[in-house]
């Protein structure tokens, strides 16, 4: 298993299988050429199963990879919630003809690079529970009830349960590529 594939286990399992819309993770930006042709490779690898590796961000130090489920993912920015917020800072509407969810993304990385941060918004694209996105907008990051992978202000109990099986996800996906599976063998049984 190659450092890169370890990492894009290690980040997006849960992506990779199926129970998550999207996981973003980033690397050292002096490590790009050493990855750059193993990131172009899964790129076309993991095409064929609805999945995209994109090159998301990039900052003095670190460029950020957003591994996501195209399906999953325009499923959640065409509710009616998340459409018209996304609308009011500027995105494009992905229910319009000739909008792309590419276009989309790209309009995510012009706010990151003008922002130099994650605008909150993120969570969203992530597939975080909208109602515990709005909540860490509402409330400025404050007043969370638990902190896991993303900040939960809504169902704890539900949201535990959902970070377990990110992590049971994660180690069996790290010991079936460690035993000499393929990412993509894996994928065909998701």
């Amino acid at each position: 298993m190659s450092h890169f594939e370890a990492q894009l286990i290690h980040h997006a399992a849960p992506t990779l299988r199926g129970i998550k819309q999207a996981n973003l993770f980033s690397l050292p930006l002096e490590q790009l050429p050493r990855f750059r042709a193993e990131i172009a490779r899964y790129q076309k690898q993991l095409a064929p199963y609805g999945i995209r590796l994109l090159y998301l961000y990039c900052c003095k130090k670190r460029i950020f990879l957003m591994v996501y489920r195209v399906s999953a993912m325009e499923r959640t920015l065409r509710l009616p919630m998340v459409r018209g917020y996304l609308a009011s800072l500027g995105y494009p509407d992905l229910t319009e003809e000739g909008v792309s969810l590419l276009q989309v993304l790209m309009h995510l990385r012009r706010r990151m690079t003008a922002y130099q941060e994650f605008p909150h918004e993120i969570g969203f694209f992530l597939g975080y529970p909208i109602s515990d996105v709005f909540a860490f907008i509402r409330e400025k990051g404050q007043n969370c009830k638990l902190i896991g992978c993303w900040k939960v202000y809504g169902d704890e109990n539900a949201a535990l349960r959902i970070f377990q099986s990110y992590e049971e996800c994660r180690n069996e996906m790290m010991q079936q590529v460690a035993a000499g599976r393929s990412i993509p063998s894996l994928l065909e049984t998701a």
